[in-house]
């Protein structure tokens, strides 16, 4: 009866392990289905690109894991980066590394694509030769698993990339490679590319050559097959760029009329109106070069009211300069010179945006890199542990002197680790310190740059200007007051907006400004003031206490200027003044600049602000400063600026 009862019991103990094993593999099996069922419908959602991809490749991570799959989730990593390529780069990317985390394999399918889509960002970074290394390893992959066309698609895009980095002769010699393969496997669409690319590169070398013929020949011809074939193939994306080229290349040699015909051929192109803003723009170009002025107004016309509606900015800053250069085609230098500072106010925006840019990337860099750095320690520690569990196993076993052998090398990794993890974090600081003196250089460039445009062409042109009218004005006898007043009221304008710009360039030129320079530039402008007007006593006082030896940033400097300038203004148009006092105080950490008059004053209550103290008030948010202003009909205006001096 007992060896039944032990017969029973271990018969239903093998039963049960049976069935939990069942059930074990019924879910495994559950959750490989799953896993299979979110992959087809992420590369389903990605032919329409559509943001449920990420949903599901997201899905698939967390069966992955739940199945402890590693190539799993790899495979659902490499397809969450595709899913941002569209909006992230820098999430792309992030994720794209992560990959290698999972995969070890050198033959892995998904190989086939991620060096290639990490080639494309680091070349959308401009980080050419780490764009070029990876898109070699693509090329290297898809030549061990003879996938000619991915093979064919490496070729020509390293080959892009050569071009970006000006070997155009590299370029050339790659996409014709690549394009004897495109033509072995009849893709029409791909050749269009390699021979749109090898037109491109022609046509850099053309204009470093001083122009020449022969190679825009090469240009011209490439390109005009491109744009064959890209019909044929029905891609009428490339075609539409393929004939914007060709009509550059023509407007290069000043065959004009080729140029117009292409470049309306591009516009024709049905669709794409978000990207027509450059091709309007070139079209105007043209225009304005073959002297048909009225065109060439309507066309630019059109060309800022595309870029006005689709917010393309690069293109719209462009078209204000053709309009510039058209308005000083027909003597308008009033709405020239408006059309010029839109053109630059626009670039300097643009070159603020690629500086915040520029400090996202580095933020981006500098994160990844400290994840990097942490997974490095995580594994050194982890290497650290299983020496300690290997260690005291010899020690049981009574290998004593196995175990020192390994507590010796364990000790050596350690130490090396340690070492490297000290040069990676000077290598960082260097690094850091080297991209924050490239920065200032550029930005400096950048400022120095500016200042010489404006000086050398608004400067110049404004001098035109007044020149212009005082001939106008002595050679000839002009009987009519009201033309010569207008002259000189033109001529008034001229010379104050020289001054003006002269402030300008005096502030873009200096990386810092001191309260001495300020002083200097505050007190000129009062005496220019002080003998304009000959009824009012101008006062100017700065104590003793105040800090002269403070140092302002050039934008700190201009903004409390400005305040002062139009403080001062103010009170010599509108206050009927006998004294304009302007003094300096040092008070409580704070500089106090003081503008005063013993004018009619007004109600502060009762007027609407202009926009002369409205840009006071917004200067003086913007330098983190607080103005006051009081005014009593009685006793006049008095305009305080506080500038802390600790911040």
């Amino acid at each position: 009866m007992l060896f039944l009862f032990k017969y029973i019991h271990i018969k239903f103990f093998f039963a049960f392990l049976f069935l939990s094993s069942s059930i074990y593999a019924q879910d495994n099996n559950q959750l490989q289905k799953q896993f299979l069922e979110n992959q087809n419908l992420a590369q389903e959602h990605f032919l329409k690109n559509d943001s449920l991809a990420r949903f599901h490749a997201q899905k698939m991570f967390n069966i992955a894991s739940k199945l402890n799959d590693d190539l799993g989730k790899g495979t659902a990593t490499y397809l969450i980066g595709k899913s941002y390529i569209a909006t992230s780069s820098f999430k792309a990317l992030e994720y794209f590394n992560q990959v290698s985390d999972y995969i070890q394999s050198d033959d892995h399918e998904i190989l086939a694509d991620l060096y290639f889509e990490q080639a494309r960002i680091y070349t959308t970074f401009s980080e050419f030769p780490e764009a070029l290394t990876l898109a070699l390893k693509s090329l290297e992959y898809n030549k061990v698993n003879i996938d000619e066309k991915n093979i064919q698609r490496d070729m020509s895009y390293i080959g892009y990339i050569y071009d970006r980095m000006y070997e155009f002769r590299e370029s050339i010699k790659w996409n014709r490679e690549s394009l004897v393969l495109a033509e072995k496997l009849d893709d029409k669409k791909a050749q269009a590319v390699c021979l749109g690319r090898i037109g491109i590169a022609y046509d850099e070398l053309a204009e470093q050559d001083n122009f020449n013929l022969k190679l825009f020949d090469s240009a011209l011809y490439y390109n005009l097959k491109a744009a064959q074939l890209s019909e044929e193939a029905g891609d009428l994306a490339f075609a539409r760029t393929t004939y914007s080229n060709i009509g550059n290349s023509y407007s290069k040699l000043k065959n004009y009329d080729k140029a117009e015909e292409y470049t309306i051929k591009s516009l024709a192109v049905p669709g794409f109106e978000e990207r027509k803003g450059v091709t309007l723009v070139n079209l105007g170009k043209i225009y304005l070069e073959t002297g048909r002025y009225e065109e060439a107004k309507k066309i630019l016309d059109s060309a800022m009211r595309n870029t006005l509606y689709y917010g393309t900015r690069k293109y719209q800053f462009e078209a204000f300069y053709r309009l510039h250069e058209l308005d000083v085609k027909r003597n308008n230098y009033k709405s020239a010179l408006n059309n010029y500072i839109s053109y630059k106010s626009i670039e300097d925006s643009l070159l603020n945006e690629t500086k915040t840019k520029q400090i996202a990337e580095a933020s981006e860099r500098y994160k990844s890199a400290e994840k990097e750095r942490q997974i490095l320690t995580q594994r050194a520690e982890l290497a650290e542990q299983g020496l300690t569990i290997q260690k005291r196993n010899y020690q049981i076993l009574g290998l004593l002197g196995l175990a020192l052998i390994l507590g010796l090398m364990g000790y050596l990794f350690y130490n090396q680790q340690r070492l490297k993890n000290i040069q990676l974090v000077k290598e960082k600081e260097l690094q850091d310190a080297l991209l924050k003196i490239e920065t200032q250089n550029r930005l400096q460039e950048q400022r120095l740059r500016i200042s010489r445009d404006l000086h050398d062409n608004i400067g110049a042109q404004l001098t035109f200007i007044i020149s212009s009218v005082d001939n106008l004005k002595y050679g000839f006898k002009i009987k009519d007051e009201n033309l010569t007043t207008k002259l000189e009221s033109i001529s008034s304008f001229t010379s104050d907006t020289i001054y003006e710009l002269r402030d300008t360039i005096w502030a873009m030129n200096k990386s810092e400004i001191s309260f001495e320079d300020l002083q200097s530039r505050m007190s000129n402008f009062i005496d220019k003031a002080d003998i304009s007007a000959h009824n009012i006593e101008f006062i100017f006082h700065s104590n003793a206490n105040a800090d002269v030896e403070h140092k302002f940033s050039s934008i700190e400097g201009m903004n409390i200027y400005r305040i002062m300038q139009e403080a001062v203004n103010n009170a010599l148009k509108y206050s009927d003044a006998n004294t304009i006092s302007v003094t300096i105080n040092k008070v409580n950490n704070q500089i106090e600049i003081e503008i005063k008059d013993d004018g009619k004053g007004f109600d502060l209550a009762s007027i609407e602000l202009g926009n002369g103290i409205n840009n006071m008030k917004k200067r003086a948010t913007d330098i983190n400063s607080k103005l006051n202003i009081n005014s009593n009909k009685k006793t006049g205006t008095t305009i305080k600026l506080n500038i802390p001096i600790n911040i």
